[in-house]
């Protein structure tokens, strides 16, 4: 399908070059390591000659762990070695794919700065370092930006955790690249993992369109990956079709110049991407009333704190909304407002809490909820609805299977032109009552043509088909029918 034909490597040189503002840390190692050398030169009478940080560095680059593993047990002191940019030998481990490697470091008792802790998906030590000094979440790392950044580049998951401690979802420190997290994204060598965080990002308040260095979007940058899952996630997200760089050029001037025949033809036919649209999110009450939205001036940790048990503690959602009835209108660090946080997880009672102090009632929350009357008449006053999605990418497709497998709100939406095949990271309608064992919901989705066959990267990033998804989750009634019917 031509998906990709190449993701920039580590040291990309589309990447701007890094001021040489190091750190403390990163100064100490410097001088450990011109020490270390100096030693080396007094210690003549060593059998073996110990390398140096730039071989020790190329040996990490190349994935060399025998080698790596040697020169460690000449000098233990490589382990914190650091390139011209400041980037450390783990970081330099995972940007080359070399995980492996960047075990080893820490298991020879590498101490992980934050940016590194991210990497490592250690979040206990992310937690802390961030609890005692707040402001490195957002300064530049040497890899380039902030934590979200790092994340980003890395192709890393839970990055809702990166943005609850405070991080910038366009985060642009100075000092850094000059690129956002999301730009970020599309320079990882990995492509799923690339997708993945763009998706998320992207999902969750970062920009399409936000500011860059040398005026190179996230589309640009979409282009340059020469991936077209990742070109037309953007494009969905609302990314400028018309966007210059610093050299006058747009993303289809970059296809073009790339020669890249795949993405000319969807960038030249861009609409064939249709838009999300999150038009009834602040549209109406349940009682069809118009909704006014006010900004709240809680702190987030309140809003986030109402938004996270909304997913699942109506009790407590009914006693927050009692002590302070305005955080009906929380939106937390993620983006969510608190009732779209039990729509997308199917939690009526705390539906009904919010609906009951004003909330807005959405497409597919009305969905979730079962309110198919209110789901219809949404659709007549706005048919761009169709094209809705819930908090996190959830597409609108997902969410019969959210509210218990209704196949009457699959065929409704379907009535009124809902695409069948609507995915997020892969993940399809058919995934979601699959996942859910609603036997009904599968049959009806097959009967209209659902690709059994369609790979979700959300859960496994090796891909899962419905009914490998199905048998992931024990449910063995709707993986057998997905054996027989498909």
């Amino acid at each position: 399908m031509g998906q990709q034909s190449h993701h920039p490597e580590a040291g990309s040189p589309e990447l701007p070059p890094l001021p040489t503002r190091l750190s403390r840390r990163r100064i100490l190692a410097m001088l450990a390591a011109a020490a270390c050398s100096g030693c080396g030169l007094a210690a003549a009478a060593d059998s073996a000659p110990r390398a140096g940080p730039a071989e020790f560095l190329r040996a990490v680059s190349a994935g060399n762990r025998s080698a790596v593993a040697s020169m460690l047990n000449l000098d233990a002191s490589l382990v914190r070695a650091i390139d011209n940019q400041g980037r450390s030998a783990f970081v330099l481990a995972h940007l080359s794919g070399h995980r492996a490697i960047a075990q080893l470091l820490r298991d020879r008792g590498l101490e992980l700065d934050i940016v590194e802790a991210v990497i490592a998906a250690d979040w206990d030590r992310v937690e802390a370092l961030a609890s005692a000094q707040p402001e490195l979440l957002n300064q530049a790392h040497p890899i380039g930006g902030n934590v979200l950044y790092a994340s980003a580049l890395t192709g890393g998951g839970e990055q809702y955790r990166l943005r609850s401690l405070g991080a910038q979802s366009d985060g642009r420190p100075a000092g850094g690249s000059g690129y956002t997290p999301a730009r970020a994204a599309m320079n990882c060598r990995d492509p799923i993992g690339a997708w993945l965080a763009a998706t998320d990002l992207l999902s969750n308040g970062a920009d399409p369109n936000a500011a860059q260095a040398k005026g190179d979007s996230v589309l640009h940058g979409a282009v340059s990956a020469r991936d077209l899952r990742l070109v037309r996630l953007v494009m969905r997200k609302g990314g400028a079709l018309h966007a210059r760089d610093s050299e006058g050029s747009t993303p289809l001037d970059r296809a073009l110049a790339l020669e890249w025949e795949a993405g000319v033809e969807l960038l030249r036919d861009a609409a064939s991407v249709a838009r999300d649209y999150r038009g009834s999110r602040f549209a109406f009450n349940v009682s069809r009333e118009p909704f006014v939205h006010q900004p709240l001036s809680v702190g987030m940790a309140a809003q986030n704190q109402i938004t996270g048990v909304s997913h699942f503690n109506p009790a407590r959602v009914r006693e927050l909304l009692a002590q302070d009835p305005r955080l009906v209108h929380a939106i937390s660090s993620d983006a969510e407002l608190a009732i779209e946080a039990c729509g997308h997880t199917g939690q009526r009672e705390a539906i009904a809490i919010h609906l009951d102090h004003g909330a807005p009632l959405s497409l597919p929350t009305a969905i979730s909820l079962g309110d198919l009357p209110h789901a219809r008449w949404l659709l007549e006053q706005d048919r761009r609805l169709i094209n809705e999605r819930g908090p996190h990418d959830f597409p609108v497709m997902w969410y019969p299977a959210i509210g218990g497998g209704s196949v009457e709100a699959a065929a409704l939406l379907l009535a009124f032109g809902a695409d069948l095949e609507q995915e997020s990271g892969g993940e399809t309608a058919l995934h979601a009552a699959a996942a859910r064992g609603h036997l009904d919901l599968i049959r009806f989705l097959l009967e209209q043509g659902a690709d059994s066959q369609a790979l979700s990267y959300r859960q496994d990033r090796k891909g899962l088909t419905p009914r490998q998804l199905a048998l992931s989750r024990r449910q063995d009634a709707a993986a057998a029918l997905l054996g027989e019917l498909a």
